[in-house]
Formats: C-alpha cells, sequence, structure tokens
C-alpha cells in the first residue's frame, strides 16, 4: 500500500532521515501540532508542561522509528507534453529534468515549515514513446473542433525518500510513472526503473 503524499504522512520519514534534527529540539511543534488539547490545556504551566513533554518525546520516538524509510508515497499532478520527435518516435515530456520539487507546508511551529522533495533520478521520465500512426490518433483525439490540442496529462507518481541532504531538502527516488489522460481515467502509459519492474 502506498501512502498520500502529505505533509503528516512525510513527516515521519523525514524525521528518521533528517539526523541534524534531534526530536527534542521541535517536542513542543509536535505537540502543538498533533496534541494540541494537550498542548492548549498545559503550555502555561512549565511543570505539567515538562511532564507532557517527555510523554510526547516517547510518542514522536516510537513514530520515527516505526517510519518506513522505504515507504512508497503517490504523488498526483498534470503536466503538458510537447512535440512529437518523429525521429524517436515520442512525444517532448521530461517533467522532473529542470529541478522540479513538490513542496509541502506546515505554518508557525517549531516543526519543519516547508519539506521540500526532489528527484534523484528525474532523467528517468524522458518521453512518451509512441509510434507514429498511434500518435497521430492520439494527439486527434485531443484536437478541438477549432483546431486547439490539449496537451495536458495527469501524471502518478511512486517515490521512496531516500536522505536529506540540508535540512528541508528531501532527495525522492522515483519508482514509476504512470501517465493518464487528462481526467485520470485511461493510462497512456508506464514508465519504471529496472529494478522496480521486477
Amino acid at each position: 500500500m502506498a501512502a498520500d503524499f502529505t505533509y503528516d504522512s512525510v513527516l515521519p520519514v523525514y524525521l528518521k532521515l533528517d539526523s541534524t534534527l534531534m526530536p527534542e529540539d521541535i517536542v513542543d511543534g509536535y505537540m502543538e501540532t498533533y496534541r494540541p488539547e494537550v498542548w492548549s490545556k498545559f503550555r502555561n504551566d512549565e511543570f505539567e508542561l515538562e511532564e507532557k513533554r517527555e510523554e510526547t518525546l516517547r510518542m514522536m520516538k516510537d513514530r520515527i522509528a516505526a517510519a518506513d524509510a522505504s515507504e512508497t508515497f503517490i504523488i498526483q499532478s498534470r503536466f503538458e507534453f510537447g512535440d512529437y520527435d518523429f525521429k524517436n518516435e515520442k512525444f517532448d515530456f521530461r517533467p522532473f529534468a529542470d529541478g522540479l520539487f513538490f513542496k509541502l507546508d506546515h505554518c508557525c511551529t517549531d516543526l519543519p515549515r516547508k519539506i521540500k522533495v526532489s528527484f534523484l533520478n528525474a532523467d528517468l521520465v524522458d518521453g512518451i514513446q509512441m509510434a507514429k500512426d498511434e500518435a497521430k490518433a492520439f494527439l486527434n483525439s485531443r484536437k478541438s473542433s477549432g483546431g486547439y490540442v490539449n496537451r495536458t496529462v495527469l501524471a502518478k507518481l511512486s517515490i521512496v525518500m531516500k536522505e536529506v541532504p540540508a535540512r528541508g531538502d528531501l532527495k525522492s527516488e522515483i519508482q514509476s510513472v504512470e501517465i493518464y489522460d487528462n481526467d485520470g481515467r485511461t493510462l497512456i502509459t508506464k514508465i519504471a526503473r529496472e529494478s522496480a519492474t521486477n
């Protein structure tokens, strides 16, 4: 089962991979975010708060220890594909090649505010391969009566988090990319890492 790509689901894996960020440094933000009733009740009483910090720290450490760094996350996003390359029989499609990243935000506590997820193997996707006749029919099916061609596709990326080279920067590896038509119903193609297909 793949996990949804949300701040809450990525955070434990991020904390597991970021060896520079100590749970003790962000325990108050964790309590405020994930135990808001405890935070609001005890935050003004330092004696009670210290006890709740220790309790929350144990919970945090358990959650980080239980986080599976090899868990697969799914990102869905829309992209545009380019012109057809007749020589190589593929549409131009390199959405991750120019330093694209996805940002997860969390406001106003001492938890990491931004987690920027980028790709170690961005060059995995290099075009939408399609024979010439098939490509022509595909393009025609996306053409309006006025000649406009809808070049938007929906991509579903399966990724695994790999490393944190700097605070807030999370490098991932693309396992596979499924490319669907714009409404996400019809699969056009699937591109996968060699070892991910085995």
